[in-house]
């Protein structure tokens, strides 16, 4: 979430993927002092503002105030809404320990060394830049699976690399 728009509750969701739009049925979580909260996007309550973000009304959140509080938040998915529908094989995430991930943001490569699931939030603990890094499983950090190649292409800012460290 970037910022609080208007006075009635709505939030602008910054994304790298068009996710949020495929599912605004399906609730996302926002990580609230270390929880996982559910919250449905409102009928009606997700418009595109640019080709990179969204302005998102959520059911009960319908003042300023309460939009402020979810600003800075992250948005997850449910994991199994980040695999691609239609597909007739499912992958279990757990089966990414191993892959190599390659951080879009630096070239720096690295592996899965775990996968923890904290109340359905997947992190991936991965060995890179000289250390290991929790990095959620979520379309803002992810952003490619490559199941055949055992691949995963992730965009892991630095703020998560200090995090870690």
């Amino acid at each position: 979430m970037s910022k609080a728009h208007g006075l009635r509750g709505a939030v602008v969701v910054v994304a790298d993927s068009n996710l949020i739009e495929r599912y605004a049925d399906k609730p996302v979580f926002l990580l609230l002092e270390g929880t996982p909260v559910p919250f449905f996007i409102a009928e009606g309550g997700l418009a595109t503002r640019n080709h990179v973000s969204y302005i998102v009304k959520f059911d009960y959140v319908d003042t300023l105030a309460g939009a402020e509080r979810l600003v800075g938040c992250d948005v997850f998915l449910e994991k199994k809404v980040l695999f691609e529908e239609g597909g007739e094989e499912e992958y279990d995430v757990f089966e990414l320990n191993g892959f190599v991930v390659k951080d879009e943001l630096s070239g720096e490569e690295g592996e899965v060394v775990d996968v923890l699931d904290y109340a359905g939030n997947v992190m991936l603990v991965v060995s890179i830049f000289g250390k290991e890094v929790l990095l959620p499983f979520s379309e803002v950090y992810i952003l490619e699976v490559d199941w055949e190649e055992g691949k995963i292409a992730a965009s892991i800012p630095a703020e998560l690399v200090d995090l870690n460290g």
